[in-house]
């Protein structure tokens, strides 16, 4: 896979401390959009993916906290479901290369 092309990311996460958690929804909010509290959906590069999981390492305690991603093929994106309200709003990806 090349290193320029935009994945998409499921990043989840648990943190016991709330000092950290808020630290770390700062950090992930920068390379995407909260679905749910801990639960965000990227569209990054690897470079992008790297960069986020060093800043990360540098908060979490690895000994009481949890950050999961999970790359998602384009195929399995599109089966996605969704029920009830997302109280945090839904990704507009496709806003980002709207035609003026």
């Amino acid at each position: 896979m090349r290193s320029n092309l935009e994945r998409t990311i499921l990043a989840v996460y648990d943190i016991a401390d709330e000092t950290r958690l808020a630290h770390v929804a700062k950090i992930i909010v920068d390379y995407g959009v909260r679905v749910q509290q801990s639960v965000f959906e990227l569209k990054v590069t690897l470079v992008k993916l790297e960069e986020l999981h060093a800043k990360i390492n540098e908060v979490i305690d690895i000994r009481e906290d949890s950050v999961r991603y999970y790359l998602m093929c384009a195929k399995d994106w599109q089966k996605r479901q969704n029920i009830g309200p997302n109280r945090y709003g839904e990704p507009d990806w496709d806003a980002r290369f709207a035609l003026v």
